[in-house]
């Protein structure tokens, strides 16, 4: 995993794949999960199931290439989970990571 981001009860995380037997290593997935509140199922989208096909961008044989999930990007969860669920535990970022520290002061 590259990249894991929460809000509330969503997540989105990125992964470039090492070992797959559907995937081809090097390529780079994006996953969202929501947690269902209330009664409501989980939700979850995956970069596989909805590409930015680019008509141009075909291999030697003229098959589509589909693009890979860029770091810390996924859709949305568009699809409803049917079986398990996800819990998603949230955690608020305490300072701007683009803030550096304050230099200490010494009197």
């Amino acid at each position: 995993m590259d990249c894991l981001v929460t809000s509330g009860r969503t997540a989105t995380l990125t992964a470039v794949v090492t070992k797959s037997n559907v995937e081809e290593p090097g390529a780079r997935l994006g996953i969202s999960v929501q947690q269902g509140g209330k009664g409501e199922p989980d939700r979850l989208g995956f970069s596989w199931g909805v590409v930015n096909v680019d008509p141009e961008n075909v291999d030697e044989n003229g098959q589509l290439v589909r693009p890979q999930a860029g770091s810390c990007m996924a859709p949305a969860p568009f699809t409803t989970v049917i079986k398990g669920g996800y819990k998603v535990i949230h955690a608020e970022i305490t300072k701007s990571p683009t803030q550096p520290e304050p230099a200490p002061h010494h009197s």
